[in-house]
């Protein structure tokens, strides 16, 4: 029996390999992650609400932003890109999980004086989700929600395509995602008075969070705090 179980064993593993629960890739079966995704350090408190960085590492001037605090449990760098390129585009969907549950520590540790109405997250277009399969933002919040007991509800919508963003300059994203996001008809009173925690995959400079934020706020929305599962180090004071 043990030499059939074995066998079984070693098939599945052959059809179906361990991954890294950070980035996906194929590891050892008795182990939970790659050698270069243990290396991976979390922002150390304490943090910089403004940009999301450790005050060791801000180099940010402050700006006001739509959003009331910014917070994540890592950079955007190391194996990181790799970990949410294979989540978002090779379709990893199962990373979620795992993404969710450090994003869910930092929300309770850095959030602990906040009371949440509801989670929502950043939108995509109906035809670009339709191609990817799904919004990575919304699979990161249905599974924060379950850690945290917050409910999740899909109150924005992306009202115009704004083209690719990740080989833009700040102020071209803050020019291009101006009005393109806005708050659903049906959930105008959902929003009126409360305080909302805004999810998406990663922030780089800030842009894409803080016009969602801004159509929260026109819309009565009495606070929004942002995180996400990564935030980008700003190179210099004007970014």
């Amino acid at each position: 029996m043990n030499l059939i179980k074995n066998s079984l064993d070693t098939l599945l593993l052959a059809l179906f390999p361990k991954r890294c629960l950070f980035c996906g890739q194929v590891i050892e079966p008795e182990e939970d992650y790659c050698e270069e995704c243990k290396r991976i350090k979390k922002i150390e408190a304490p943090v910089c609400f403004h940009c999301g960085a450790s005050k060791n590492d801000c180099v940010c001037k402050k700006h006001k932003h739509e959003y009331k605090r910014i917070i994540a449990p890592y950079y955007f760098e190391g194996s990181i890109p790799k970990a949410v390129y294979n989540f978002k585009f090779n379709k990893h969907k199962y990373l979620a999980s795992s993404f969710a549950k450090e994003m869910s520590k930092t929300i309770s540790e850095l959030y602990n004086d906040v009371t949440f109405d509801f989670i929502t997250f950043v939108p995509m277009r109906r035809l670009h989700q339709f191609e990817r399969g799904f919004n990575q933002s919304e699979l990161l919040s249905d599974e924060i929600s379950k850690l945290l007991d917050i409910p999740v509800k899909s109150v924005l919508y992306k009202s115009r395509y704004t083209g690719v963003q990740h080989n833009k300059s700040a102020k071209a994203r803050r020019a291009d995602i101006f009005g393109s996001f806005n708050v659903c008809k049906d959930s105008l009173d959902l929003v009126d008075g409360k305080t909302i925690l805004l999810i998406d995959d990663i922030k780089t400079t800030g842009a894409t969070l803080n016009e969602c934020a801004k159509m929260l706020n026109i819309f009565g929305a009495k606070a929004v705090y942002a995180c996400t599962f990564a935030v980008s180090k700003s190179k210099s004071k004007d970014e």
